[in-house]
Formats: C-alpha cells, structure tokens, sequence
C-alpha cells in the first residue's frame, strides 16, 4: 500500500461516464416495458382468460384454439413432410424417369399412421422407413399423416 500524497490507482473516478451507463440502461429499460405494454394491450383480445398459476402471470399467453381448429397451415409438419416428399413425390429428382414410391399426397390421416407405425414397429417390410421413423414422436407423426391428408390428391397425370 502506498503511504503519503500519492492517488490511490485503484479507484478511477469517472462520473460522466457512469452517469451516461445509468441513462442508457435506464432508457433502454423503459423503451423495453413500453414495447412489451403495446404487445400485450394489442394482443388482449386474442388471448383467452388463463386459470390457475397462469392467471397470476402477465407474460402467459393462453392458446386461442387447439391446434386441429386452426385454419393456418401447421408449418412444422410441412416441414417434416419435406423429408418424406423426396422420395413420395412423382416430380422428386429420385424419382425422375423411375417407378416412384406412393404418393402421400391426399391419403386419409388414418391409413397413413397405419403404415407408418407399422413400418416402425418392423410389422411391414420396408429398407430405410424404419430407420427414419425412429426420430419423430407419435404425435409428430400424426400431425405429418394430417399434413398429407390435408392435401389435394394428384392428378393421374403426375402420379
């Protein structure tokens, strides 16, 4: 430690640059609690009244309908379904000028989970299916089997 008039070196005073620190957290702060003010107001009336432990907390957003009642289009099953189009589609690069495998498209939901569980459970012959099943969970699979239900059945041109 030194002794006498020297500066103590370890304490740098540095007002000006403190107090622009505490301005700018504090706007950054307000502007945060404004923009999530402006959320929720506007989206008051989309959300349903939450019970039990949500309704004490402003951040719970309740969903507004089940998932099967939406009449926006389930994007994470399209997604999935991306997978199995490139070999189930007529217009796949796998397929061009080759007997293509099933087409998915517009299949009932129920004959779809059939074959795909059945293809998972090894109860059906199949080569690469089994393993690709593996990786998603029942309910996966049935929003996938829902996906292709939900499409428009190919013409018997392109199938």
């Amino acid at each position: 430690m030194l002794t006498g008039n020297y500066p103590d070196t370890r304490r740098r005073h540095r007002p000006f640059r403190r107090k622009a620190s505490q301005t700018m957290a504090a706007a950054f702060v307000l502007t945060a609690s404004l923009g999530f003010a402006v959320t929720d107001v506007a989206s008051a009336s989309e959300v349903s009244p939450a019970s039990g432990v949500h309704a004490a907390s402003s951040a719970y957003l309740a969903p507004s309908a089940p998932p099967s009642s939406r009449t926006e289009p389930d994007w994470q099953a399209r997604d999935w379904a991306m997978a199995c189009m490139s070999c189930h589609n007529a217009s796949a690069p796998v397929s061009a000028g080759k007997a293509t495998l099933s087409v998915l498209d517009g299949r009932p939901a129920a004959a779809l989970m059939d074959a795909l569980r059945s293809m998972r459970d090894a109860k059906r012959p199949a080569t690469l299916m089994p393993q690709l099943l593996k990786g998603y969970r029942e309910d996966e699979l049935q929003r996938i089997a829902a996906y292709f239900a939900a499409q428009p059945k190919p013409s018997a041109s392109s199938r």
